[in-house]
């Protein structure tokens, strides 16, 4: 299995606008679909770094990607995982796999094909943000982070 002609320019188009934006993120295994991830660090505003993937869904683009916090490993602010919380609503986290948190950026519903990686990775910056308030004031992240409407 391959990639389509048509996702093959969707995603150089998308590395071409993360290069921009998101200069340190890179894409992976980019030859087989369903195994190509865009990898890279975020710095919060505070300072502290963040390994991010992304993981290009193999019928680019209509399905949400899955974005994974890879480092560090993230707890709550007593210490606990993140991981441990499984699938949770007010933190904006979906069930974990290979034990790295897993973040809620856009449902299926909320999801376009028209929507860029960099549109999501904007949405993971300020996911990080919510969390860093969270380990500061202990508030869970929709506190900072609004749902988004059906």
């Amino acid at each position: 299995m391959a990639w389509t002609s048509q996702q093959s320019a969707r995603l150089r188009l998308e590395m071409e606008i993360l290069s921009h934006y998101f200069p340190s993120f890179v894409l992976k295994d980019s030859i087989i679909p369903g195994r190509a991830v865009v990898e890279g660090t975020m710095r919060s505003n505070a300072g502290h770094e963040y390994v991010v993937r992304l993981r290009v869904p193999a019928d680019l683009p209509n399905s949400v990607p899955i974005v994974e916090i890879v480092s560090p490993v993230l707890r709550d602010r007593f210490g606990h995982p993140l991981v441990d919380l499984g699938t949770s609503y007010p933190m904006h986290l979906l069930k974990p796999e290979n034990d790295v948190v897993r973040i809620c950026h856009y449902s299926a519903s909320h999801w376009s094909p028209n929507i860029t990686f960099s549109k999501v990775l904007l949405k993971v910056r300020a996911w990080l943000e919510a969390y860093e308030g969270h380990l500061d004031s202990g508030f869970t992240i929709d506190h900072y982070l609004p749902h988004m409407e059906a």
